[in-house]
């Protein structure tokens, strides 16, 4: 694949923003990257689809210093790190990212990883993987993927190499989805507007892993939140967590901050934009970029008001989206960024694929499987030696 980004002298920023205190912040993303960086990965290939953020060269740094061959596409360009993927360039990387690249930009970049023969595989959507499986031969030894929209698109889909879901596993469901997702939100939302959340009418729409840590981190800045969501044994979750449950179109006309987490497109669409709360703040924190209707939004007078928020005018009301409707804890350039919330899953990645290069994955059924429990228990213990 070939290169491109934004700015090749951005990896100056990324080194100068990184550097040594990178230890202090990711000990055991560098831990796993100093043993990899020993191995003789010569020949192998390995294609990611994945959000380009700080922690991407600290992740394939070592696999290009072991030898491997890595490419890397941008699966979400509302999040892209320009000084990130500067710097997997300077490293070697071919990268295929900047940010504000259009939907066909995006989509060039995947049909080029899918058109790419590959050992090993990082997705985050499942599209890569599903583009591979459809191509045919040659197929890779396995893949990894890392959320809940790519674990649907993927399910009862027959896959031809065994595909690890490591959106599965216990540390990222009841740490990272629960806690830590919310924990970076609200930072990023009030950095972003210039507003606090107390005192604030809050509507989460959905009340999974990802969902709940936001409402929850919500309620304990002092917002008044509100749920929709349809499952009732989540429903009656998020009650004895303290927040209302409402139908989502009360919650749209209720609500002066709404945040989807469901991780599917078209939650909130043009019959719920047309009633939702004129002035209300619209975000998003699932994986999917489209779970409110952009493209219809789009449809109507826009102005860009400030770094990350849009106007609308919709039937006479105004309407604010965050982040292009994308991923707003991963806005770049926004927010209290806490490096260490990610470093035991970026951890995941580069030793999931590494066990995947090594031979671990050979013989594994075919289709999705549990990422690797034995590989879960090393990073968590090394994420325990590193506080203890």
């Amino acid at each position: 694949m070939d290169t491109r980004i934004r700015d090749g002298s951005l990896a100056e920023r990324w080194a100068a923003a990184q550097g040594p205190w990178s230890r202090v912040t990711r000990p055991v993303l560098h831990r796993v990257g100093d043993r990899v960086s020993t191995l003789d990965l010569s020949g192998c290939r390995i294609s990611c689809f994945q959000h380009v953020l700080a922690d991407g060269p600290l992740v394939l740094g070592p696999l290009v210093r072991a030898g491997a061959q890595v490419s890397i596409a941008a699966v979400n360009p509302e999040s892209t790190d320009d000084a990130a993927a500067a710097e997997l360039a300077r490293l070697g990387v071919a990268v295929w990212a900047w940010s504000g690249m259009s939907a066909a930009e995006r989509d060039e970049g995947l049909a080029r990883l899918v058109a790419e023969p590959a050992d090993a595989v990082s997705d985050m959507g499942g599209e890569l993987i599903l583009g591979i499986g459809q191509r045919g031969a040659p197929l890779p030894r396995a893949a990894l993927e890392a959320t809940t929209s790519g674990i649907h698109l993927l399910t009862g889909t027959d896959l031809p190499f065994p595909v690890f879901d490591w959106n599965g596993i216990a540390l990222k469901d009841r740490i990272h989805n629960r806690h830590h997702v919310g924990l970076q939100a609200w930072p990023v939302i009030s950095d972003i507007t210039g507003l606090a959340p107390y005192g604030r009418t809050v509507l989460v729409v959905g009340f999974g892993p990802v969902g709940r840590g936001v409402a929850i981190h919500a309620r304990e800045l002092g917002a008044v939140v509100s749920v929709a969501e349809v499952d009732p044994v989540r429903s009656l979750e998020a009650l004895h967590h303290g927040v209302r449950v409402v139908p989502l179109d009360e919650g749209l006309r209720t609500c002066s901050i709404i945040v989807t987490a469901t991780g599917r497109d078209g939650v909130i669409g043009p019959e719920q934009l047309r009633v939702t709360r004129p002035g209300a703040i619209l975000a998003n924190v699932g994986h999917s970029n489209r779970e409110i209707d952009v493209e219809w939004l789009d449809s109507h007078p826009r102005q860009t008001m400030r770094r990350h928020i849009d106007r609308y005018m919709v039937e006479g009301r105004e309407l604010f989206l965050l982040n292009r409707g994308s991923l707003v804890n991963l806005a770049p350039g926004a927010g209290l960024t806490v490096d260490e919330l990610f470093d035991p899953f970026a951890a995941i990645i580069l030793l999931g694929l590494t066990w995947v290069l090594e031979g671990g994955a050979d013989g594994a059924p075919l289709g999705l499987q549990p990422y690797p429990a034995s590989l879960e228990r090393e990073v968590a213990e090394l994420s325990l030696a590193a506080r203890m």
